[in-house]
């Protein structure tokens, strides 16, 4: 499940990453070179902090929507008894019952803690969305 979330989610992360450092002035990375720095000391002091604010992005929005999605467990591991099946395809499926039970551990143990997630890290996320170039 893990190597199939990863590929669905590869191509979103380097769309954003590969966004994001082509707006990152080739005068940083000359700079540092001028200064003596190697590549890699290039990459890990000068373009990854640059890079906090969309790596915080890129965790935030692809932990909800793994911690939300109840359909690739659905497809990719059925099973006699569903014991693989998270809360959200139970309330899916009786939809047109009252099974107030499952309601409520839905609205608990599914929509709670992306809401919380997305509260605390929302200042990272208006941060990484606005800071399309380094302004100084």
């Amino acid at each position: 499940m893990i190597l199939i979330q990863v590929a669905y989610g590869l191509s979103f992360c380097i769309l954003l990453f590969r966004a994001f450092i082509s707006s990152i002035p080739r005068d940083l990375d000359e700079a540092a070179i001028v200064d003596g720095a190697t590549p890699l000391q290039v990459f890990f002091r000068v373009i990854l902090p640059l890079l906090k604010p969309v790596t915080l992005t890129v965790i935030v929005v692809q932990s909800i929507t793994i911690f939300n999605d109840f359909t690739h467990p659905l497809y990719y591991l059925p099973g006699a008894e569903n014991i693989t099946v998270q809360l959200t395809l139970y309330n899916f499926q009786s939809q047109f019952t009252s099974q107030l039970n499952l309601l409520f551990m839905n609205i608990l143990l599914i929509t709670i803690p992306p809401l919380l997630v997305f509260v605390f890290f929302n200042r990272q996320i208006v941060a990484g969305m606005t800071s399309g170039a380094v302004k100084g």
